[in-house]
């Protein structure tokens, strides 16, 4: 039996394990960086494998790496776990079944890392959906062994040239003076005038911005009672574009719409970022060639040539750095929305888990090939210069 029918028999053997995590995850839904079960769930089913597995960041506990080694490290190929859900909603955005195929994918792959050489890792990365927990991940250099890292996200079609946007999280904090606004408001400084001039402001620059950007704000603190000037106020925006780039430039002109909202109303104000910034996927031609030909080999006749209607990922962070791939997997019927508890349903679903299991064997698949071969990993650097 080749080694392409084993690895296949292989993961069919898996899917019980693989399955398994799933379930655990869909049924403990736990929110960004307090993922204590669903951690502790797939390190010990990566143990159970052979892993080896560390919890290498004091800070943020629920992240893991796991690493399998064959007689040599390299070619040293990863895959991604998430496993954080949404408040209210749990796994609106199916993350139970990234968890579950980038535990598949490694374990499914690690015998043939020692047979062949090279190395299987999984990453754990927390908080995807509020605090990007792969940006610190990739900051403090976990990421760096891997010569290609790939992962799947459910959605309602597959895709395998996925986007995303860049992204900075604002946070503008006005200062003013607190008056009577009735006896004595000429006494006051505004801070909530300075806010609104904010929005004001930047309605304005939208007819100047790419039909890419997307700026999108709220006011968290607006004032306490009507009858007293603001003496304090607080927005917060993301600013998204199509690349890090063209976004740098647009996030310049909305703090500049900030600083003149500011001395408009004659408030001090404080700049800073509330949560990482995100940049825009990279995909690697090398790797979304190999992907695509694994999908295509299983069955899957459709793939969506590109995304319509991205969002932003900290994956985006991961790709700027390594050979990275991102794709989307068909969990759930065609014009399900993700987030909504609807698609946490379907999650759990018998759809969901078959898919699942193709999705599994798709990036094992691609994983092979580059134990296989080498030079592939040298292209994929490559296509990163």
């Amino acid at each position: 039996m080749d080694m392409r029918k084993r690895l296949l028999k292989r993961v069919d053997e898996l899917a019980p394990e693989i399955v398994a995590v799933s379930r655990f995850v869909h049924e403990h839904p736990e929110m960004g960086y307090r993922e204590f079960q669903a951690a502790d769930f797939l390190a010990g089913k990566l143990v159970a494998q052979g892993f080896t597995v560390e919890r290498p960041m004091k800070k943020m506990r629920t992240a893991l790496r796991a690493v399998f080694k064959g007689k040599r490290p390299k070619p040293a190929v990863g895959f991604i776990s998430e496993y954080d859900a949404l408040p209210d909603i749990g796994h609106g955005c199916g993350h139970n079944l990234i968890a579950a195929s980038g535990f598949g994918a490694a374990a499914a792959l690690a015998p043939f890392a020692k047979e062949l050489g090279g190395s299987v890792w999984l990453f754990g990365t927390p908080a995807e959906e509020s605090g990007n927990g792969k940006v610190l991940m990739v900051e403090a250099g976990l990421f760096d062994p891997v010569d290609a890292v790939m992962m799947m996200h459910p959605e309602s079609m597959y895709l395998v040239n996925t986007s995303a946007l860049a992204l900075d999280a604002l946070e503008f904090r006005f200062f003013g003076r607190a008056s009577h606004a009735a006896s004595t408001p000429y006494e006051g400084v505004n801070a909530l005038d300075a806010v609104i001039q904010l929005f004001n402001a930047v309605n304005a620059l939208r007819q100047q911005l790419r039909p890419d950007v997307r700026v999108h704000g709220i006011i968290t603190q607006g004032g306490s009672f009507p009858n007293v000037i603001p003496d304090f106020t607080e927005a917060r925006f993301y600013v998204r574009a199509e690349k890090r780039k063209g976004l740098d430039a647009v996030t310049k002109k909305v703090k500049g719409c900030a600083r003149g909202a500011a001395q408009a109303a004659g408030c001090r104000l404080k700049i800073s970022e509330f949560e990482r910034p995100l940049d825009d996927i990279r995909n690697n031609p090398v790797l979304g060639r190999i992907l695509e030909g694994s999908l295509r080999s299983l069955g899957v006749k459709q793939i969506v040539e590109r995304d319509e209607v991205p969002g932003s990922s900290d994956f985006g962070n991961v790709s700027q750095r390594r050979p990275a791939q991102y794709i989307y997997c068909a969990t759930a019927p065609k014009g399900k929305d993700l987030h909504t508890r609807e698609f946490a349903r379907l999650s759990a679903a018998p759809l969901a888990h078959l898919n699942l299991i193709l999705s599994v064997k798709a990036l094992a698949l691609a994983g092979l090939e580059l134990l296989l071969d080498p030079a592939l990993v040298r292209q994929a650097w490559r296509a990163m210069r």
